[in-house]
């Protein structure tokens, strides 16, 4: 539900409980708020990271694991699309390709994120990037 007060946007977010603990199983429960480092995204179990600068691929892996993180692994479509839409500037990812389910374009050793995709260039190239962590590790 959202709810338009002064040219400011809130979020009101419900969550359902369910009042006999045999019945938690069959309900989603919302995500405690804290799940995430400050300044991270939430989406599907997962907290994300966006930079704000530009780097090399090395720098940006480095970065991400000072974090207990790891450059951006895309594990399905859903995460895939949900990227495309949050990302600006073409991002650094760590490519994780299974059974040739996501197309890349490009023959550079790096991997990145564009528009349609996961494309590939030199990794000396500074891009932005983006660092995933699961939650499970980060508890």
């Amino acid at each position: 539900m959202f709810k338009k007060t002064n040219n400011n946007i809130k979020i009101i977010v419900f969550c359902l409980f369910p009042v006999k603990p045999s019945l938690a199983k069959e309900f989603p429960v919302c995500p405690s708020l804290d799940l995430c480092p400050s300044g991270w995204l939430y989406f599907q179990r997962k907290c994300y990271y966006l930079s704000e600068s530009e780097a090399a691929w090395n720098f940006s892996q480095s970065s991400c694991s000072s974090h207990n993180a790891s450059l951006l692994v895309i594990e399905n479509h859903q995460e895939l699309s949900f990227m495309i839409k949050i990302t600006k500037q073409d991002p650094w990812i760590g490519l994780y390709k299974r059974n040739e389910e996501f197309e890349v374009k490009d023959s550079g050793s790096c991997a990145y994120l564009d528009s349609k995709g996961v494309s590939a260039s030199g990794c000396y190239l500074t891009r932005k990037w983006v660092c995933s962590l699961d939650i499970n590790s980060a508890q």
